[in-house]
């Protein structure tokens, strides 16, 4: 599967605040929360979904009508330089690695960007444990449910951009960064190299 490299807009305007999230969208699986969003003029941007880890990381997936399907992550203790590029390998427990060309969107997160969802869920949900290398963040992460969360985000991306006005945008522009993420939703365990692979911290009572 063929990777993209973003080239990144120096925008001052574009932050993560200004994804907004449409109501009624919502969503969950597990541990992981997902909606629809919108871009900053009111358009359909994308599908999204997240999980957070005890130690402050977030993954962050977001699939997008023009069929690309983006991985970010972000550290606490790790900042990039906005359209910084790396080389990108993630793999799951099992089968070959990807690799390719990834970016940071912004100050907090980076990533990588796959054209093709389909194929890129179905790698994404055949395991459990999950690792990026190659933007300095070196840990392994328990993705438990990943699977169900992805499925439910299909699911929205086709029924929100199946209807009104699609911005699709062409490959070569940025796309928008993920929310600021949400220290309330359900966390789950990251896990440093080395360690053993936490398990699934419980959902908080509402």
């Amino acid at each position: 599967m063929r990777a993209l490299a973003f080239s990144f807009l120096t925008v001052l305007s574009l932050t993560p605040a200004l994804a907004q999230e449409i109501p009624g969208t919502a969503f969950d699986a597990g541990n992981w929360s997902g909606a629809a969003n919108t871009d900053d003029r009111g358009n359909f941007a994308y599908c999204s979904v997240s999980v957070g880890y005890t130690n402050g990381e977030k993954l962050w997936i977001g699939l997008y009508p023009n069929d690309t399907i983006s991985i970010l992550l972000s550290h606490p203790d790790v900042r990039f330089r906005g359209g910084e590029q790396f080389d990108v390998t993630i793999m799951m427990e099992w089968g070959l690695p990807w690799t390719g060309v990834g970016e940071a969107w912004d100050e907090y997160f980076a990533g990588i960007t796959y054209e093709g969802i389909q194929p890129t869920v179905d790698f994404l949900s055949g395991g459990q444990y999950f690792r990026m290398l190659g933007i300095g963040i070196d840990e392994g992460y328990d993705v438990t449910g990943i699977s169900e969360a992805l499925s439910k985000t299909q699911a929205c991306l086709a029924q929100n951009a199946g209807g009104g006005k699609v911005l699709t945008p062409p490959p070569s522009a940025k796309k928008p960064p993920p929310k600021v993420p949400d220290l309330t939703k359900p966390r789950t365990t990251g896990v440093g190299t080395g360690s053993a692979l936490g398990t699934p911290a419980p959902k908080p009572q509402p």
